[in-house]
């Protein structure tokens, strides 16, 4: 009795189930979007978006499935009006980094290892007159291999944002008003945080809140004059003089 054929049937069934515990290992270790196929990648171009934010997170969570990063390339704007009426978003391996000297003396300077390939992959956004946004063109070709291991690709730049949600951005403020330092509102931030997203950086949290205080930075000033006004009905004695800029931003008191 000739047993090979039935040797590469048991074989191909044990390579089949290999396959599929690796396929449900991959998709089980990243929250990714149930109506999210694959097989719809056709369907991308024509879809309309109420922002250009909800086209960009459509297209990162799109990349997140499919193996790569992404980053925005570039906006137009009108002239006259500023409003934005046209965005690309690109792979992160759009491109190749400047590698030329900075500096007059011509000195070559150390740079990280340049990963970008020249990538041509990329979604366009453009804005119609209902103000909604549709995808105009769409080119979903790389040169380079994509990472199917879900571990690997949510390390992108564009997959880890965690210090831009709004409760990490609450706890920096809470932490920060505390007296914390941002190195120390780091170690705080990357204990509590989902294993999955990246750790914060000591820049990160600096930025946040610089962010935070420019928005509160006018409040506060004219808060203060605020006080000082109902000092004075106590206090006649008391007085205050303010200093502001030609565009009637505060300068000093």
């Amino acid at each position: 009795m000739d047993l090979q054929p039935q040797l590469e049937h048991e074989a191909i069934q044990k390579d089949l189930v290999v396959y599929s515990d690796v396929e449900i290992e991959e998709n089980n270790d990243v929250n990714v979007d149930p109506q999210f196929d694959k097989n719809e990648d056709s369907n991308v171009k024509g879809m309309v978006f109420d922002s250009a934010d909800d086209a960009y997170e459509f297209y990162n969570r799109y990349a997140l499935l499919h193996g790569f990063g992404i980053r925005k390339f570039t906006t137009f704007k009108n002239k006259t009006t500023g409003e934005p009426y046209q965005s690309m978003y690109v792979c992160n391996k759009e491109g190749f980094k400047d590698l030329k000297s900075n500096n007059s003396s011509g000195d070559v300077k150390k740079r990280l290892r340049d990963l970008r390939t020249g990538c041509e992959a990329f979604i366009r956004i453009s804005k119609g007159k209902d103000g909604k946004w549709i995808v105009d063109m769409f080119n979903d070709v790389h040169n380079h291999e994509l990472i199917l291991i879900p571990t690997k690709v949510i390390k992108y730049r564009s997959h880890g944002k965690s210090h831009h949600s709004m409760a990490c951005k609450s706890l920096m403020s809470e932490l920060g008003q505390s007296g914390l330092k941002p190195c120390q509102i780091k170690k705080v931030i990357n204990t509590v945080k989902s294993p999955l997203e990246n750790d914060v950086t000591s820049k990160q949290c600096a930025d946040i809140l610089i962010e935070e205080r420019k928005q509160y930075k006018g409040k506060e000033f004219y808060g203060l004059i605020k006080n000082f006004q109902d000092k004075l009905i106590e206090d006649r004695n008391l007085y205050f003089v303010v200093d502001l800029f030609d565009d009637g931003s505060p300068r000093n008191m």
